[in-house]
């Protein structure tokens, strides 16, 4: 096809749509429909505004009373019953003595060093992953209450255990 037979095409095309598009001959485009019996014998629109406005405030009204949870969606384990609870929250549990700590591998890891240039030197901060969260530790700072940083060095940190003095290296994973 040529730009020709494209052009007689397209404009054919228009054609076509714009005249099936006209309203036909005696009917305004713009014009109301006409009002039909039914809405007539309706209530006016006053009146259901009123009767709309009456039923959402007695909607709002009512109250209900607190309903305790039948179970908590941060625990795996079922809601304890009321009686339970108070008598939990009313005598801790002094019976079990605590736990003995045990000198186990810190849950804190080496994450990387970071190393700023100073004009004595280069200061070193030890990027530090904890269950708690990221720690930005530099030396004499403590470390989740058990531990104090004794040196940072390139690749690796040094700790002190402020229980009984030991010393603990963490290296970056290479």
């Amino acid at each position: 096809m040529t730009w020709k037979s494209y052009a007689a095409a397209s404009g054919a095309t228009v054609l076509a749509g714009w005249l099936a598009s006209t309203p036909p001959v005696g009917v305004v485009a713009n014009s109301p429909p006409a009002p039909s019996r039914s809405s007539r014998a309706a209530a006016s629109p006053s009146s259901d505004i009123v009767e709309q406005a009456t039923r959402l405030q007695a909607r709002i009204r009512r109250e209900t009373a607190y309903v305790r949870p039948q179970r908590n969606p941060f625990q795996f384990e079922a809601a304890r019953p009321d009686a339970e609870a108070a008598e939990a929250i009313a005598e801790p549990a002094l019976s079990a003595p605590p736990a003995p700590v045990i000198n186990a591998a810190p849950s804190v890891t080496l994450a990387g060093v970071a190393e700023d240039p100073r004009q004595d030197g280069v200061e070193r901060t030890a990027i530090l992953s904890s269950p708690t969260g990221v720690l930005l530790v530099g030396v004499g700072d403590e470390v989740l209450g058990r531990y104090r940083v004794a040196a940072v060095e390139e690749g690796a940190v040094e700790l002190l255990s402020l229980a009984d003095g030991s010393r603990l290296r963490l290296s970056l994973a290479r």
